[in-house]
Order: C-alpha cells, then structure tokens, then sequence
C-alpha cells in the first residue's frame, strides 16, 4: 500500500464529516432524528428496567410515532444522510449488521462467513428462507447485482464505499471502475465468495453499511446489463424492496413517512410494532412542541430546553451507557410527567482544524493552552457531552475509556479542566508576539450555534495572548469549497465513524494525507501537516504507516495499529493540527408505554425497530 494511494480508505467526503456537521445544530435527543434508548419503569420509582422485558401475548402491534427531518431518497446507494438512513434500516437488510447500533457486528442475512488464511476471501452462506416484500426469494446472485449498483450506477453516493473503503478487488481504467470487474461471484443459489485487494481489519463492520443493503436483482436498470423492473426514481421514492422487517407504505416528501410490519420477515414473531410513522418536522420548537402533545412516542429536547438537573440516572453499563429517566416534563400535554431516558456515547468527534502552513505553532499551542473543554461542555453542550483530548472517541481508544483518561491526565501538556492564559500568553512571547506584535486568526466556524459559540470563547481568550481572532460563520460545502482552494486558516468541524476502529478517525490528520497543494479535494483534512518540518509530523507519519501496513485482523496487527494510534494521538498534542473538543453522546427520552433497546455508539440511525414494543399494543 502506497502513502498516497487516496482510494483505499473513505476520508472527508465520506460520511464522516458531513454527518458530523449536521449533528451538532439542533443537539436534540438521538441526534436530532427523533429515535434514541431503553424502556424502564418510566417516572415510578427507581426499579431497574434493563435489559428490555420481551412483549407478553396481545402486547404486540400498535405504531411506533416518531419525528424526522428531510427524506430525499430511500434507495441504499444513493441516501447520504441521517434522516433517509432511519427509514432505510427499517427496510433493508445487508449480509451483517450493527445489533441496536451496537460495534460489534453479527449476522444478518448471511448465514455464515468464513475468511481465508490470508484474509482476502470471504466465502458467505445466505440465510434460509428470506424473501423480498414482493414475495421473491433471496439468492448470491441479488448481493453481486446490489454491490455492483453500489460499485458501477450513477446513482450511488458511496462507490468508495466498496471499492475503497472495503477494498473488494476490481479492475480501473484511467482511473474509472471498469463496469463488472468487482471481484463479488455467486458460486451457488446460497453462497458467494468475495475478494479484497488487501487485508482490511474492519471488512465485517464496513458491510454493515446501509449502503451494502442487499435488493433484487435487475430491480433498476442503472447499470450494464439490466433493464429494471421499475425505474430508479420509483424504487428511490415509492417502491423500495428489500428484507427488511417494515415494508414501505407511503412517503409525502416535507410531511410524513410510513412504513408497516412485512407479515413473511424471516425473524419468526417480529417486528413486534404494527408500523412506525414518521412527521418531518424540522424546526427544534416544533419538534419540542409535537413531541410534548404526545404527538411522538420519542421526545425531541433541543439544547434550549435541556435541564441537565432533570436527568435521573437509575443504571450505568460497562460500555458507558446510563438509563434512567427525566422529568418532570414543563410544557405540552406531558407537563409535570417523568420520562424514560438513555444516554450512549457515540463514535463523534468535534474539532478546531489548523492549517500548518497559515496558522504559526505557537498560535496552535496557546489556543490549546487557552481551551477549557469542561467549561465548554457545560456552556456550549449543557454537559451531554464527554470532553474530547484525542481524535480518537474513548470508547475505541485503545486500551478503551480508562486507558484514554489515564493518557490525558498523564501526559496531556496543555492542562486538564483549565485555561491557561499566562503559559499561552508565553509561549508567543517566545515566538516573538507581544502587543506590538499580534497575529491575526481568521476561524470559519461551522454555521451552527454550537460551533459559533465555540469559536467565539477561544477568540476571547486568545485576544489576551496576542491573537486577535475574527470568527466567520459558514457552511459546510463553503469550508470544504475554501478549503480544497487552501483558504482556510483554521475551521471547526467533526467526524463520526464509518467502521469503528481509530483508523477511520487517524486518517484526518495523516501528514501526508492533509496536502492540499497536492491533493486538493481528496486530503482528508486542510491542514498541511505534511508541510511542518517538526518531530511530532514524523513521528505521525511513521506511525500512519505503521497502521497501513498492519491492516489484518490479527492480534499481532491489532496491536502494532494501537501502539502507532497512541503516537499519532500524542504527536497531534505537540503540534496541535487538530485541536479536539468534545466527544458527542446521544441521548433518547422516551414515553413509558414505549419500550426500546438502548443503541450502542454506531448510534440510534443503526438502529432496527424489529424488537421495539408498545405496552398493549397501543397506538
């Protein structure tokens, strides 16, 4: 593996940092897509309520009603976002999944997966007895044409996904996917056999991707060699078919989607839920305001109407996962009720970028001296947040969260829970900066009032260490469109996970994976680190070959990739590309006749519904 070979793993076009962008604006509970936790005793006591009961004879059935934003496409290679991507778990199935949003894989309709010895086959045995929601059977042959969609149509948002990020072997002309190339063969009715160019420690994780649904074969026409059974546009808004335990009943765009149990899930007795129901509501008032009528089964709380001393935590589990309830409730219909609630932290970082080449070291160094991140988590997130000293989110650090705060409070150099003026007002002393003598920071903010108000407190502490910051609100496709044209000197912005290992957070501050000069749109970040002529940026280097060249799923390689993760991490600390902010969670209230499995730190959009219930079977 080549350092600048961009294809083989996703980088900022991916998921990653548009996602994260979006999650932050409104801060509701689940993300802002109205899903999110666990079921318990509700407002009544402290009885503990998890794990979930399973639904007793006649409590099955009823509508699950929830709350989303902006649908634009229910078609798995096509969807980008969040809002269309609850829905679409609902509806189709890959070969494994993500349980509950869990990180640890399982089956889903594979069967079995065996991998060779030097894990690049993956030989896969379908599940018996699945059909589609028009009645037709699943075979291999259906997984070749859907992965061939997702690898060769016009249509498909995610070409990287499986060429690049998965790395299924495949043939490029000029640069191009040779149409039919991708090395995916039905070898029977029931088996297939895959093949990646290379090792990829996280292979079973990146097929739980949406994007990797699985359809009938020759439904569209949108590539070589199929005329389709319906044309893209229908099967994307009216007629999407897939496993799933929901079937598609009806989508007005701007209004609501609706979904119901398919009778012949493969999953004996579920879904337990009649159908789920979704208002599109955008506005975080409204939301507030519908979810408080009890007009949704799960409550959207945007930050303004948080009450962090309203939060009751009953339970916490070994993955940081606290159940409980909230309450009680202030306005609507539910005024003075208690809640259920769950709070999972999710694999999302948020950051402050810096180009190497624009914004001096010492400038870096006395802006992480200056951030206080407990203060901003209680100021700007209203504490629903987990402060955030590495890239990488506690709960895939290496050695996990104990292991992550050890290292912080160890090592980390700029302080812990404090801001450090007169050490940052040194440190440009040292480089030269005084009052006659300032430097002139120009940070774009992503448009959000989370991120603004983020910049707008490190502008006001650097202005006492000879920084005079201008903080410009903007949007996500102008950070990217200024940055890719290398006029950026600092920005915020945040990445969630693709696959769940460091690497997919590392690769944003790779030194030589940040040259913007040579890499315009494809650098994972606008930083030039590669530019520094420091010790840490070699070290970084070192290390993210390290990781490249250990991506097998091996206990030794595992290793080699924690130990270059580590370096990475402290050799940021030094040079301050990345200065990491908080980690997000995120956090479901819910009505007690609602019980739900809390979601794991994938995040509730992975969610599946097949086992939610409401008491009674109610609506």
């Amino acid at each position: 593996m080549t350092e600048n070979d961009l294809s083989r793993r996703s980088f900022l076009k991916a998921t990653g940092g548009a996602a994260a962008a979006a999650t932050v604006a409104g801060c509701t509970g689940d993300g802002g897509d109205g899903d999110g936790g666990d079921g318990g005793d509700g407002g009544s006591g402290g009885a503990e309520w998890y794990p979930v009961p399973e639904p007793s004879e006649g409590d099955t059935g009823g509508t699950l009603q929830l709350i989303n934003s902006t649908i634009t496409t229910f078609d798995p290679i096509q969807n980008t976002d969040t809002a269309g991507g609850v829905v679409i778990r609902q509806l189709f199935e890959g070969l494994t999944k993500y349980p509950n949003g869990e990180p640890k894989t399982e089956n889903s309709l594979a069967s079995d997966i065996s991998v060779s010895e030097d894990f690049t086959t993956y030989t896969v045995t379908l599940k018996d007895g699945v059909t589609y929601h028009d009645g037709s059977e699943l075979t291999a042959s259906d997984v070749v044409y859907s992965w061939e969609r997702l690898a060769q149509s016009e249509n498909s948002n995610r070409q990287y996904f499986i060429l690049d990020s998965l790395g299924v072997a495949h043939e490029t002309q000029d640069g191009n996917y040779v149409p039919g190339s991708i090395a995916v063969e039905a070898t029977s009715d029931s088996e297939l056999t895959i093949e990646l160019s290379e090792p990829f420690h996280s292979s079973m994780e990146m097929m739980a991707y949406s994007s990797f649904a699985v359809v009938p074969e020759g439904i569209v026409g949108d590539i070589e060699g199929y005329q389709g059974e319906m044309s893209q546009s229908e099967f994307a808004t009216s007629n999407p078919v897939g496993t799933g335990p929901f079937q598609f009943v009806e989508w007005t765009e701007g209004d609501h989607a609706e979904i119901e149990a398919y009778g012949d899930y493969h999953v004996d007795g579920r879904p337990y839920l009649d159908g789920i129901y979704w208002a599109i509501i955008e506005e975080d008032q409204a939301s507030y305001t519908y979810s408080t009528n009890k007009n949704s089964d799960f409550l959207a709380i945007p930050t303004s109407k948080y009450d962090k001393g309203q939060v009751t935590v009953q339970q916490e589990t070994d993955d940081g996962k606290k159940l409980g309830k909230y309450g009680p409730l202030g306005s609507g219909e539910a005024s003075g009720e208690e809640v259920r609630y769950s709070q999972s932290p999710t694999l999302l970082t948020y950051y402050i970028a810096f180009n190497a080449k624009q914004a001096p070291k010492p400038v870096r160094q006395a802006a992480a001296y200056v951030l206080n991140r407990e203060e901003v988590n209680q100021s700007v997130f209203k504490e629903r947040f987990q402060p955030g000293y590495n890239l990488t989110p506690p709960g895939i650090y290496p050695g996990g969260a104990s292991a992550y705060n050890s290292d912080v409070e160890e090592n980390y150099p700029y302080g812990v829970g404090e801001t450090r003026i007169d050490d940052a007002k040194q440190v440009m002393e040292d480089a030269g900066y005084g009052p006659d003598n300032t430097f002139d920071l120009t940070i774009n903010a992503y448009n959000s009032g989370a991120f603004q108000q983020l910049a707008e407190g490190l502008r006001d502490k650097l202005s006492s260490a000879y920084v005079n910051v201008t903080v410009e609100p903007t949007d996500f496709s102008t950070i990217i469109e200024k940055g890719n044209n290398g006029n950026l000197q600092c920005y915020t912005l945040g990445w969630i996970a693709d696959w769940p290992a460091p690497d997919n957070f590392l690769q944003l501050m790779a030194p030589s994976l940040t040259d913007v000069d040579e890499l315009g749109s494809s650098a994972t970040t606008y930083t030039d680190w590669d530019d520094a002529d420091t010790q840490a940026r070699r070290d970084a280097q070192a290390a993210w070959e390290k990781i490249q060249n250990n991506q097998a799923p091996t206990d030794e390689a595992q290793q080699a990739r924690d130990e270059a993760a580590v370096t990475m991490e402290q050799a940021n600390w030094e040079d301050v590309i990345l200065l990491n902010v908080i980690h997000a969670s995120d956090e479901r209230f819910w009505y007690p006749n609602t019980n739900v499995q809390p979601f794991g730190s994938m995040g509730p959009s992975r969610q599946m519904h097949d086992t939610t219930w409401k008491e009674g079977g109610g609506n």
